[in-house]
């Protein structure tokens, strides 16, 4: 039996977790999509561990790289994606200081993001 991914998908813009769910959809993947940090957060401390967090930069109450620092600060070494239209050089530095797996732009291709997905949860 092959193994299922498990991913975090967290983006306020429901599109885009429709988009992920879509990108995802099979018996290789195990997708949650959230809308907020606070709502992802409460995911990692009560669930088993995902394989991959993808994450956007732009969202109410918690940015992106606020989400990812207090993903770090839980210890969770997790394999995270950034996809975002907002990464500018320092918000990028940011990221990289967190050693964030990959960043992406939206919008994205999701044949990539499928591909560095599979790449990252091997």
């Amino acid at each position: 039996m092959e193994r299922v991914c498990r991913i975090l998908a967290v983006d306020n813009e429901p599109s885009v977790t429709t988009a992920f769910r879509f990108v995802f959809d099979g018996p290789k993947y195990d997708i949650t999509c959230v809308g907020s940090g606070k709502d992802a957060l409460a995911h990692l401390d009560y669930s088993t561990p995902f394989d991959v967090i993808i994450v956007d930069q732009r969202m109410p109450n918690l940015t992106g790289v606020e989400l990812v620092q207090e993903i770090r600060k839980r210890g969770i070494e997790g394999k995270i994606i950034v996809v975002s239209a907002n990464l500018s050089s320092d918000i990028v530095e940011a990221y990289n200081r967190m050693e964030v797996s990959l960043m992406f732009s939206k919008p994205f291709d999701i044949r990539q993001l499928r591909s560095a997905v599979e790449q990252l949860a091997a």
